[in-house]
């Protein structure tokens, strides 16, 4: 099922429609991994070619090692658990996100103990980032997602929470969605951050 949105066409400075897809296939991840590969590849060659180290480009591509192919297996097995959105304009995957509905809850009060929704995976288009792209495509493909997230939260039950462990690149992204990170709280060398029902409402309100 999908239904039209408006994200950002930078180029025209305007919004522009795009589809929202509420439930990607494997293979639609697979087809968005296929397009999305060779120009992550080639951005890192830039990077590489202009003198760059290996250890530069990851740091400025965090998720550069990321592969859709790869991440389908639970929807491959049929996890009733796992769902994944996507954007998709001018006949290219624009974003993903996939996300866990079960065995994950929150850490803030006065919600803590409390179930969420966990986002595993959520990534822009190579060519919608600045990181890799001189001229970026499309904005507003990660709140779009995001806010996709939070109506499956509030559809589940979870009152708009969400949760997550943050690449450092993505801390900023995820502080202007209003989520918040509680001190010293990380695990596998990334930060937790959360949306709780309150700010999740707050930031619904800000797109509407």
């Amino acid at each position: 099922m999908s239904q039209e949105i408006l994200i950002w066409d930078r180029a025209a400075s305007s919004l522009a429609p795009a589809r929202f897809h509420e439930d990607v296939t494997a293979d639609q991840l697979a087809e968005a991994e296929s397009q999305w590969k060779p120009f992550r590849q080639a951005a890192a060659q830039r990077l590489l070619s202009s003198g760059s180290t290996p250890q530069d480009v990851f740091r400025l591509i965090q998720h550069l090692h990321w592969d859709w192919l790869r991440k389908a297996q639970p929807l491959r097995e049929g996890l009733l658990s796992v769902r994944c959105f996507g954007i998709e304009a001018e006949d290219r995957w624009q974003g993903l996100v996939m996300v866990e509905l079960a065995a994950h809850s929150a850490e803030l009060e006065p919600d803590r103990g409390k179930p969420l929704a966990y986002v595993e995976f959520l990534e822009s288009a190579p060519w919608n980032l600045a990181e890799m792209s001189d001229a970026p495509r499309f904005g507003l493909i990660g709140k779009r997602l995001m806010e996709a997230v939070i109506r499956q939260s509030i559809e589940e039950g979870f009152g708009g929470r969400v949760g997550l462990l943050a690449l450092p690149q993505a801390e900023p992204f995820y502080q202007d969605c209003h989520m918040a990170h509680p001190d010293g709280l990380a695990k596998l060398g990334m930060n937790w951050y959360e949306l709780t029902g309150k700010n999740a409402g707050e930031f619904l309100g800000e797109r509407q």
